[in-house]
């Protein structure tokens, strides 16, 4: 969480996804090389779709495109289909959900994805 912490910090400084890509890479190593910690990573990730800090949408796209954690997409789904609190919100929860598809539409926003 502390890498996932400093990719949010990185968001509020800057604009574009180019600045958030390293950090991106490294949460992404260690969510994938501590699988044991899964369910405690899945719950956090939950949390992070609710949050209205610049950078979750990137955060949770990347990672998600990726892992294609199933507790996360449901998660994401029932936001998009039973909005909760500010509405606005629903078009990020839509940007999120379509993370999870292999014709995601802002995947080239990120180096490792632009060639796909």
């Amino acid at each position: 969480m502390q890498v996932v912490q400093g990719v949010l910090a990185t968001a509020e400084e800057t604009v574009g996804t180019e600045e958030l890509e390293p950090g991106l890479e490294r949460a992404l190593a260690i969510l994938q090389e501590n699988s044991a910690l899964r369910g405690q990573f899945e719950s956090r990730m939950i949390a992070l779709v609710d949050s209205p800090q610049e950078g979750v949408v990137e955060i949770v796209s990347f990672l998600m495109h990726v892992l294609r954690w199933k507790a996360v997409r449901e998660a994401v789904e029932e936001r998009v289909r039973h909005p909760r609190g500010d509405v606005s919100h629903l078009r990020l929860h839509e940007a999120m959900l379509d993370s999870f598809s292999d014709s995601w539409r802002d995947r080239d926003l990120f180096t490792r994805f632009s060639g796909s």
